[in-house]
Order: structure tokens, then sequence, then C-alpha cells
């Protein structure tokens, strides 16, 4: 009778072991998640604090940037889409004035996105521009910057939560800063007329051709065109000085 007793002793046995077996996977899987979820731990990438107390944080979680700003209530605002993927730690700056507003830049290879944000105690929008750099005619500058900037009657009640920057800087949305002086780049560029749906009987210009932008509206310039005595003004393409 004792000898029909062993295989349950060890029916027992090899239960325990198996139980012990499973409870070291099983802790050898989560030491494994912790690993890997410390690895993508949110890392400071700069910090700028105010003399009120509130502060401008940049953290990034793995490709992931946010941009935070705490003000000095201690309440917390956020926006991930103004910093994308696409800039590197050292492609993007912060930087504060004397009134402690915030500037946020980010350097792309032809583009400069720039927002400005007060640092209030909801952090409105300033600002939001981007600058496209150009060919330049001037013989003592290489390059010449198009800056176009969101419309002001456009900004109202946008702070840092509640800004799509994609969005804000859409084609649409933009008005020129300033007149620049540049080149044509396309091989034709068509001229068309105040509704910018129709061309104008007037010749096309060629790539070289110097113009001065005068206005932007909807992804055509307005272009003041010299040739001799004559000064031509129509609207181009925004893609022909590209």
């Amino acid at each position: 009778m004792k000898k029909l007793k062993m295989p349950i002793i060890n029916l027992k046995m090899n239960g325990d072991i198996m139980r012990y077996y499973i409870k070291f996977i099983f802790s050898a899987l989560l030491y494994f998640i912790s690993v890997i979820a410390f690895a993508e731990n949110t890392i400071l990438v700069n910090k700028i604090s105010n003399s009120d107390g509130s502060e401008w944080v940049v953290e990034r979680k793995g490709d992931n940037y946010n941009l935070k700003y705490v003000n000095k209530n201690g309440m917390v605002y956020n926006n991930k889409s103004i910093i994308t993927s696409y800039v590197a730690d050292n492609d993007f700056f912060i930087s504060s004035d004397s009134s402690e507003n915030i500037l946020v830049s980010m350097h792309y290879p032809r583009d400069v996105y720039m927002f400005e944000f007060s640092s209030s105690e909801i952090p409105y929008l300033i600002s939001a521009c981007k600058q496209i750099t150009l060919p330049s005619v001037n013989n003592q500058q290489a390059v010449e910057l198009l800056t176009l900037c969101f419309k002001k009657d456009s900004m109202k009640k946008l702070n840092l939560s509640n800004i799509d920057a994609d969005r804000v800087l859409e084609q649409n949305n933009l008005f020129l800063m300033r007149k620049i002086k540049t080149t044509i780049v396309s091989d034709k560029s068509f001229l068309y007329n105040e509704n910018k749906k129709h061309k104008t009987k007037k010749p096309y210009l060629i790539k070289g051709d110097q113009v001065e932008i005068l206005d932007y509206s909807d992804s055509f310039l307005k272009v003041s065109y010299s040739t001799g005595p004559k000064k031509i003004i129509g609207w181009i393409k925004y893609s022909d000085i590209l």
C-alpha cells in the first residue's frame, strides 16, 4: 500500500515545481516590462523658470515631445503638436524676453516655425509664424526670409493646450509680415488677377526673374515685376518661388 502512495507524492512535488516556475517566469516578465518602461521614461530636454514661480518645460518620451507650462498656481498646460518628432533636441530652441513671454522655434532644413506664448495665468498664443528661406537678389545677402504669420483676428482664446500647430500654420490662415525681393524658381510662372482664378493676358514670368513680394493670400503671392520702364503687378502661385 505504501508503494501506491508514491506517485501521489510525486504529483504533488511536480505541481509545486510547476507553480514555482510559473512564478519565476511571471516575475522575469514583469522585470523585463519594467526595464522597457524605465528606458522610455520622460526625459527633461529644457526648462525655463520665471520670476513668479511659473515655468516652461520641454519633455521627450521616445521620439515624442511635450511642451508644458506650469503657472504660478500649479495649473499645468500641455501641447504635443508644436514640437514634432522631425526635429532633434538641438534643432529647436526656447527663450524668454523681458516680459517673460516664451518663444519656441523649430529649425527644419528650409523653414523655421516660431510660436510665442504669454507666461500669464493662461498661456495664450501671442504669435505664430514660419520663415521660408528664399534666394536673395541682393549680392551682399545670401538669402531672403519670407515670413508668414498667423492672422491676429483668428488668435482669440488660443492657448498652449488647445492650439493645433498644423492648423494654425495652414496656408489659408497666414499673412505676409513684410515685403521682400526674390527670384522666380519655376520655369514658367503665370500671373493671375485679383480673384486668383483667371490668368491675366500679361506675359508669364520665367525662372530667374526678380520680383518683389507685396502680399500673400491663400497660397498666392502678389508680386511686382519691372521690365524697363514698365511695372507688372499680379498674383503668382506660392510654389513658383520654392
